[in-house]
Parts: C-alpha cells; sequence; structure tokens
C-alpha cells in the first residue's frame, strides 16, 4: 500500500471508512481503488433484513478525500447533481473517481466497478 493509501485510511476509524487500496493520479483526477468492509458500523440497522450503505456516507466519503486531495482548507460551498443508481452492499469492490475543475473549484466524485455505477455528484468549494 502506498503512503498516499495510507494518509487517506487515516482520515476515517476502521470500523467507519473503507478500505483504500491504491490511489492513481493523472492531472486533475484521481482514481482510488476501495473495498467496503462488511463489518463497517453504517451496516448497523440500515435496513436489516439486507444491509446496504447509506447514500450519505458514500457523499461523506468522497467530501473527505476530495478536500484532503484537492481543496484542503477550502469551505464547502455546494452539493449538486446528486444520483444514487446501485445500492453499495457489503464486502463490496468498487473505484472512486475525482475530477478537480480548477475554474469552477469544484470536484465531481463517481463511484463504479466493472459491473455497476453506485453514485455520482459534485462539489462546490469557496477558497479561503
Amino acid at each position: 500500500m502506498s503512503n498516499q493509501a495510507q494518509a487517506l485510511n487515516a482520515l476515517f476509524k476502521p470500523s467507519q471508512g473503507p478500505q483504500i487500496l491504491s490511489v492513481d493520479s493523472a492531472d486533475n483526477t484521481v482514481l482510488i481503488t476501495l473495498h467496503v468492509p462488511e463489518q463497517l458500523s453504517w451496516f448497523d440497522g440500515h435496513f436489516p433484513e439486507q444491509k446496504v450503505l447509506p447514500g450519505v456516507v458514500q457523499v461523506d466519503w468522497a467530501g473527505k478525500l476530495a478536500r484532503a486531495l484537492f481543496v484542503k482548507d477550502d469551505a464547502f460551498q455546494q452539493l449538486s447533481n446528486i444520483k444514487f443508481k446501485t445500492m453499495v452492499m457489503p464486502d463490496t469492490a468498487m473505484q472512486l473517481e475525482l475530477t478537480f475543475n480548477a475554474a469552477k473549484h469544484s470536484i465531481k466524485f463517481t463511484y463504479f466497478n466493472e459491473t455497476d455505477s453506485f453514485s455520482s455528484g459534485s462539489f462546490k468549494f469557496i477558497t479561503s
């Protein structure tokens, strides 16, 4: 595991965050390969008959990672174009693509894997 992946894993408590396996960067895009552990506290009580990762958790993860990688201390302004397409089940392997638009000071996120597109949206920040 790279130092960058270790640093990003450290943003989360073990029972609350994804397991970040690798981080690949190119220009203003970062591709994070991650695993959603079955024992996350977010699964407790969220649809007891079929555990599902809440959408708000996906947004929180993307926001924390986007801030750490692109905007640091800039203030959050807006969340837009949020779409939840496929449920994220325990023990899911997926990727998170974060794309920074410097002109708009926004970051688009997309969670996906080989077979599914899970969720997407955009964050806008204000330079502090």
